[in-house]
C-alpha cells in the first residue's frame, strides 16, 4: 500500500487482487495464510468504519467437505508397473513387497499393518484377521498365494531376530513406526516412475485405488465398504464419483451456442 501510495481508507478490493498477483511465485500455502491475514484485517478495518467491505468481500470462505474433492488413485496398470519394479534383493526389499501388498490387495489401513501381529495370521485356514485400529471391528481377509509367500519370505529370510509379537519390525527389532510405513509406499510409487502429478502417495491411495479398481469391475458399494471396513456406505460413495466411464453413459451432449 505504501508503494502504491494507497491510504487505509482508500483500499479497494482491485489493489488487493494486485498485491496477491505479485506473489504468485510464493507456494500455495504461504498464498493462502497471507490471503486469511488480509481477510481478517480488512474485517477490523470494516468494523471500525475506516472502509466499507469486509474480508469475505475479497476472499469469500468456501467451506470443504470430505465429498468437495476426488479421492486420490492409481490406475491397475500403474500398481501392476510399481510391484514389478519392487526388486525384493534390495535392502528391506522383501518387507516393503510384503506390505506393499497387502494395502493394495485387502486395502489395509497403515495403523492395521502397524499392527498386524503373528496371531493375525491364519495359515492353516489361510486367512487374516484383524481388529481394525479406527473403528475396533473384526475384519478377515483371504490369504491368498502371493500374500502368503511374500509374508513367508519376508519372516523367514529378511525379518531381524526378535522376540517382538508384530510382523514388521524396524532394524532394532521393534515394531515399524507408522511414518516408516507411508516412506515405503512413497518411495515405491515414486521409483515406479509413475508419473504422480498432483495426487497423494502414501498409503491412503492405495485403499482408494482398490476401491476404484473394485467398483470398475462392478462390484456393489456395500461390497467395497464391506472390505474396506468402512461405517457405512456413506464414505464407500466417495469412490463412485470417479467412475468416469460409467458417467460418460449418461452424459450429456453440450449444447452449441449460438450468438
Amino acid at each position: 500500500l505504501d508503494s502504491k501510495n494507497i491510504s487505509l481508507k482508500d483500499i479497494d478490493p482491485i489493489s488487493i487482487y494486485n498485491y496477491m498477483d505479485s506473489i504468485s511465485d510464493l507456494s500455495s500455502r504461504t498464498k493462502e495464510n497471507r490471503a486469511n491475514c488480509i481477510r481478517l484485517f480488512l474485517d477490523y478495518l470494516y468494523n471500525i468504519n475506516i472502509i466499507s467491505f469486509d474480508g469475505k468481500h475479497v476472499f469469500p470462505i468456501i467451506k470443504n467437505t470430505k465429498f468437495s474433492t476426488l479421492p486420490s488413485y492409481y490406475s491397475f496398470n500403474e500398481i501392476k508397473q510399481v510391484v514389478q519394479n519392487i526388486n525384493i534383493k534390495d535392502k528391506n526389499g522383501k518387507r516393503d513387497y510384503a506390505i506393499f501388498l497387502l494395502l493394495i490387495t485387502y486395502g489395509m489401513r497403515l495403523k492395521d499393518i502397524q499392527n498386524l501381529k503373528y496371531e493375525n495370521l491364519y495359515w492353516n485356514d489361510e486367512k487374516i484377521i484383524i481388529i481394525q485400529n479406527k473403528d475396533n471391528e473384526l475384519n478377515e481377509f483371504p490369504m491368498i498365494e502371493e500374500v502368503r509367500y511374500a509374508l513367508l519370505d519376508y519372516l523367514k529370510n529378511e525379518r531381524v531376530k526378535s522376540n517382538s509379537d508384530y510382523i514388521f519390525l524396524n532394524k532394532f527389532g521393534k515394531q515399524i513406526k507408522s511414518d516408516s510405513i507411508y516412506y515405503i509406499v512413497n518411495k515405491l510409487l515414486k521409483k515406479s516412475n509413475i508419473n504422480i502429478g498432483r495426487r497423494h502417495h502414501g498409503p491412503h491411495s492405495l485403499r482408494s485405488s482398490l476401491a476404484t479398481l473394485l467398483l470398475e469391475h462392478k462390484n456393489g458399494i456395500d461390497v467395497i465398504s464391506d472390505i474396506l471396513g468402512h461405517d457405512g456406505i456413506d464414505t464407500t460413495k466417495l469412490y463412485a464419483r470417479v467412475n468416469f466411464e460409467e458417467f460418460k453413459k449418461i452424459s450429456l451432449e453440450v449444447p452449441i451456442w449460438k450468438n
